[in-house]
Formats: C-alpha cells, sequence, structure tokens
C-alpha cells in the first residue's frame, strides 16, 4: 500500500464535498480502520453547514481598471432560498508601479445594496505603496434580497491609470432563508 502522501498513488482531490470520505481509525473498536464522510466530521467538530467561512479573492490589474463598466464578483450568488452574511472583509493592496486615479470610492455590493466603501484617497485604492485596510461600512438599513453576489462596484468612470493587484479576504457564512433562519 502506498504512503498517503503518495500523490501519484492518491491524487490531491481540489473540489472538497460533504460526502467525500477520509480513512480514520476508530479508537473505541481495536483501532479497526473505518471511513467517515467529511460531513460527519464537520458535524462531530460543532461546524454547522451555516458555519463562517473565508473567501480570498484576487482582482487583478486589468479587472480594477474597468471596475465602472464591469464589476468584480467576490463571492458568487449563494443559490435560491440562501443569502450572504458578510461578517468581515478586509482588504491589501499591492501597489504597482502606477497609482490608480479611481474617483470615487469603490463600493461593495449585495444586488444593489451598499454594504461597504472602499476609500479612493492616497492610503487605501489610490496608494503608491501597499496598503492594508477596511472597508468602511455604511450607516443605513439596506435590504439583501436571496440569491445575491458580492461585487465590488467602481463609481463613476473606470480609473485612466494604475498597476497593482487588490486581494480580498471576506469572512462570511451562507444562510438559508426561511423558518429555520
Amino acid at each position: 500500500m502506498a504512503k498517503i502522501s503518495n500523490i501519484t498513488a492518491y491524487p490531491t482531490i481540489s473540489n472538497l464535498d460533504g460526502n467525500d470520505y477520509l480513512i480514520i481509525t476508530d479508537a473505541n473498536n481495536s483501532l479497526a480502520t473505518k471511513t467517515v464522510t467529511l460531513s460527519q466530521v464537520q458535524s462531530f467538530l460543532g461546524l454547522a453547514a451555516d458555519s463562517p467561512v473565508i473567501a480570498n479573492v484576487s482582482v487583478s490589474s486589468a479587472t480594477l481598471l474597468t471596475l465602472a463598466t464591469s464589476p468584480a464578483t467576490l463571492i458568487a450568488a449563494p443559490g435560491a432560498g440562501k443569502i450572504l452574511d458578510i461578517i468581515s472583509i478586509m482588504c491589501y493592496l499591492d501597489a504597482g508601479a502606477t497609482p490608480y486615479d479611481f474617483t470615487p470610492s469603490l463600493s461593495i455590493k449585495i444586488d444593489t445594496a451598499t454594504i461597504g466603501s472602499i476609500s479612493n484617497s492616497s492610503t487605501a485604492m489610490n496608494s503608491a505603496v501597499d496598503a492594508t485596510f477596511k472597508p468602511e461600512i455604511p450607516n443605513s438599513n439596506e435590504i439583501y434580497p436571496p440569491n445575491s453576489a458580492l461585487t465590488l462596484h467602481a463609481g463613476g468612470s473606470n480609473p485612466t491609470q494604475g498597476t497593482g493587484v487588490l486581494y480580498v479576504n471576506v469572512y462570511y457564512r451562507v444562510l438559508t432563508v426561511g423558518s429555520s433562519f
């Protein structure tokens, strides 16, 4: 039998599913080798299906230069009867040789509801040096429709210059809308 670390004999899986199997040793049954699903492990660890997850999104310079006409999807729509619950967003701009010239600020939206904005100041999106920042949260009561993506928008027009990559770290969960909400 090959070693578990042998990725030729045991290829790496790229899209985990709760029904995928793991091999375990059962301590309560003479150390017998058994299988368990990822969902069983998740339940054992107390991680519900709506437990928070993290999305690490890279927004390229080419995408940033067209945000006013083509918003970037940070998290895809979760599906019918589901809604995104955004817990936290943190950004890192890996500034390039030329700073961006965004005007006005960038908006982070669920459907048409703005849930955050990224300053166009010289210390955030229009920075000439690397910058780490948290989007500003608006003081308003927005309604978020189910099955809507989290997107990044540039108001006004596209920037005329800029290089660099924006990395967005989103901590969120997907909730099911209905009586079990």
